[in-house]
């Protein structure tokens, strides 16, 4: 495994002539990235193990002091006529590897452009990453010896995210016309054939010119129709009423229907709706169309769940340190609604669980997402059943919000 990872890295890595042969030195952090299961100890323990089977040639100080590893590999990499032996082993701690924080003006250098541009990926869109990332790394303070390679993995799992999400996507195809399921639940919904047969072709002309994509017409369809179904001004037809989110509402059958045409797992579906009724009773919106809002809900959540699995194909156990990256903490925020304190309070206990189970998983960001999610729905249910429970109990904070209690609060609370 190790060797693999040497020889992926070796074409990104300064290259030093020596008796013959081409040493490569490669920083700890960069190590680290590959072969995010080892310690320090672990790189040191079998790096000289390949060297003493003749299987690599070292030239630096114990990987475990200096966390740098001057190698070569024997074979391919041998010039004819080279001497064998190593060269004279390197400063442990050269100045260029110091660990520095991020500057606020941070740009990537013309050869970390250079490698991004070698996997494809445009510039513009290279460009448009940097002020999140230099924004994350400003906000963590912590040190990195190479914030050019971080910047590189980010981008890339970001560009394989998007590229897999559009092509999911397609555009309204020529001869497009809704399946007669689709029909079926439109008329079910009390909406006349001849309403949806007129609603048909300005759907058609309209996202013909559009150029929009989308993974399901046939959704896009049945909300197109619905919404100018509730938009008619017409006296003999009773119209759905918008509603207030009520802390017992349920999906129709209708729903969870739709949720499995879009093949999104039931479970998975299941575990968003405490979440969603909470959002909905904190903001006290009002909707005549509470299925719909839960199905784009849940649409959006199961992307960025396939997402994390799709850009890690290899499963790998967790880390000791590990930390959710921006995405995971920017859609945690902003798509589900949940305190950025709050996550970061469940990682300690996240990690020692998942290295207890010495489990493997593709992407413990996507893991990390459903797991803050039920902690929050649970939290929040706590809370939610003190708010609106007894009205003998008014006295004790019984109208104080989730969110002005803190965790400590919530955990020692007994009202009940």
């Amino acid at each position: 495994m190790l060797l693999t990872a040497l020889g992926d890295l070796v074409p990104f890595l300064p290259l030093e002539p020596y008796a013959g042969r081409d040493w490569y030195t490669a920083a700890g952090e960069q190590l680290y990235l590959l072969l995010p299961f080892w310690q320090a100890a672990d790189i040191q323990r079998v790096a000289t193990s390949l060297r003493n089977q003749g299987a690599l040639l070292l030239g630096a100080a114990p990987f475990g002091s200096s966390e740098v590893l001057k190698f070569t590999l024997p074979g391919e990499y041998k010039r004819p006529g080279a001497a064998t032996a190593a060269p004279p082993a390197t400063p442990a701690t050269p100045a260029n590897r110091n660990a520095n924080t991020i500057a606020p003006s941070w740009q990537p250098d013309s050869e970390t452009m250079a490698r991004i541009a070698q996997l494809g990926i445009p510039e513009h869109y290279v460009r448009e990453q940097l002020p999140e990332f230099v924004t994350y790394w400003r906000e963590r303070a912590e040190p990195r010896h190479s914030f050019g390679s971080l910047f590189m993995r980010q981008v890339k799992s970001k560009w394989e995210a998007f590229r897999a999400t559009a092509q999911r996507k397609q555009p309204l195809p020529s001869a497009w016309q809704p399946n007669d399921e689709t029909l079926r639940k439109l008329a079910d919904e009390g909406v006349p054939s001849t309403f949806v047969s007129r609603g048909l072709q300005r759907f058609l002309d309209y996202h013909r010119s559009s150029g929009k994509q989308s993974i399901s017409w046939d959704l896009e369809f049945n909300d197109w129709i619905l919404e100018d179904w509730e938009k008619q001004d017409t006296p003999f037809i009773e119209k759905r009423k918008p509603t207030a989110m009520a802390r017992d509402w349920q999906p129709s059958e209708h729903t969870w229907e739709q949720l499995q045409r879009l093949a999104i797992n039931p479970r998975f579906s299941a575990e968003l709706l405490p979440e969603f009724i909470y959002k909905w009773t904190e903001r006290g919106g009002h909707s005549a169309r509470w299925g719909e809002l839960f199905i784009e809900y849940a649409r959006e959540e199961w992307a960025y769940y396939c997402q994390g699995i799709e850009k890690n194909p290899v499963a790998k156990p967790i880390s000791r340190n590990w930390q959710p990256g921006g995405d995971c903490l920017s859609h945690l925020m902003n798509q589900c609604e949940i305190d950025r304190d709050f996550a970061l309070s469940l990682v300690a206990e996240f990690i020692i669980y998942w290295r207890g189970q010495n489990a493997a998983r593709k992407s413990w960001d996507a893991v990390f997402v459903r797991h803050a999610r039920h902690q929050w729905a649970e939290r929040n249910k706590l809370a939610i059943g003190n708010s609106y429970g007894n009205p003998k109990d008014s006295h004790n904070n019984t109208n104080q919000r989730t969110r002005d209690r803190s965790i400590g609060d919530i955990l020692t609370d007994t009202n009940w």
